[in-house]
């Protein structure tokens, strides 16, 4: 089984935990044109090519594609919040959610790997 992709999808979906709490306090700039679709970044390329059928008996994999989807929804949805907006306690709330939601596909990604050396 190919684990390096869950590898590099978790690298990948912690560097974006990273690159928007940056954003949200202004020490890094995004637009909505950065934030790829859950289909086309590498990791949901990869998941549609030959992820979800490789690792189709790993019962994580059927809540990690909706979180993945709800994670990069999430990031547009922030990215275009006005700054005020950001800086409110809904801001906050938003950000806070958004790092729940990634520390679970990050949880899961692991559970899978896991499961996936031992298999």
């Amino acid at each position: 089984m190919d684990i390096m992709n869950l590898q590099m999808a978790t690298i990948a979906h912690l560097q974006w935990k990273s690159k928007l709490s940056d954003f949200f306090y202004g020490v890094e700039d995004l637009s909505h044109s950065q934030v790829p679709d859950h289909c086309t970044c590498d990791f949901g390329k990869w998941l549609n090519a030959s992820g979800l059928q490789e690792f189709s008996i790993f019962p994580e994999m059927r809540e990690l594609v909706p979180l993945h989807k709800d994670i990069h929804d999430r990031i547009k949805h922030m990215v275009q919040m006005p700054k005020e907006i950001r800086k409110s306690d809904t801001g906050k709330k938003a950000l806070k959610e958004f790092k729940a939601k990634c520390d679970k596909f990050v949880q899961l990604l692991e559970t899978v790997e896991t499961q996936a050396k031992s298999a």
